[in-house]
């Protein structure tokens, strides 16, 4: 889909496309982050499957959680799931086990990288989903140092036509860390309170190259995965 003079990436999510342009800008990076079980795990496979519909290549790499138990998961929206994994679209790469090994240790960035640029020039990946992004360590605690790592790894990403998701827990809501500023999107999942019930909703705080709605809208899980309703009042 190409919108103006910016080419646009379906994510795949009902109702979210319409919040900025008709899909994420190409080859660009995108923060996923929010509270445990608000959805960001759901929201990145989701994408992944709809490249995989599509004829694409993509893959999912997973730091900690086995990845065929994500897609296990996923299942219940898509039981079709399975056969774009057998197909060789949707590649499931539990990284985590390979990076950590028998250490306790978890893994640095130039591991992860070269891992990461290995197999996606080997499968032409075309979209990527790295969940959690805050499972990897940086070996310093310089902020510049750190800034430049990640900045690197991103231009990488974007030099192979990688459009990807990196899904990041929330962990401190009164400080923004660097993945933030250098990625070219930031979409939050809440809670909030609904009557005496807890509701999801999403909000996009930043998306370069888009104009995009800044408020809360309501998130729910349908029979089909993540669909996104009107803004929360």
């Amino acid at each position: 889909m190409i919108t103006g003079r910016v080419e646009r990436v379906p994510t795949g999510i009902e109702g979210f496309d319409p919040l900025i342009e008709g899909g994420f800008v190409k080859s660009k990076s995108y923060l996923i982050t929010g509270p445990p079980g608000s959805g960001k795990t759901t929201f990145g496979v989701q994408f992944l499957v709809d490249g995989a519909k599509r004829g694409e290549k993509v893959a999912y790499i997973s730091l900690v959680q086995d990845p065929e138990e994500v897609i296990k998961d996923y299942e219940r929206f898509d039981p079709a799931v399975w056969n774009y994994v057998q197909k060789g679209n949707l590649i499931l790469y539990d990284l985590g086990k390979e990076l950590w090994g028998s250490t306790a240790k978890p893994p640095q960035w130039s591991s992860v990288m070269f891992r990461i640029k290995d197999l996606v020039r080997e499968s032409n990946i075309t979209r990527l989903v790295i969940d959690p992004l805050t499972a990897i360590d940086f070996p310093t605690s310089d902020p510049a140092e750190k800034r430049a790592e990640l900045a690197t790894f991103l231009r990488t990403m974007s030099a192979l036509g990688i459009t990807s998701l990196l899904i990041a827990e929330l962990t401190d809501l009164d400080r923004y860390s660097e993945e933030h500023y250098l990625v070219d999107g930031v979409i939050m999942l809440h809670y909030y309170l609904e009557g005496n019930d807890m509701a999801r909703a999403i909000q996009v705080l930043k998306m370069r190259r888009t104009r995009h709605e800044t408020k809360m809208y309501r998130l729910e899980f349908g029979p089909k995965g993540l669909v996104v309703r009107g803004p929360v009042l």
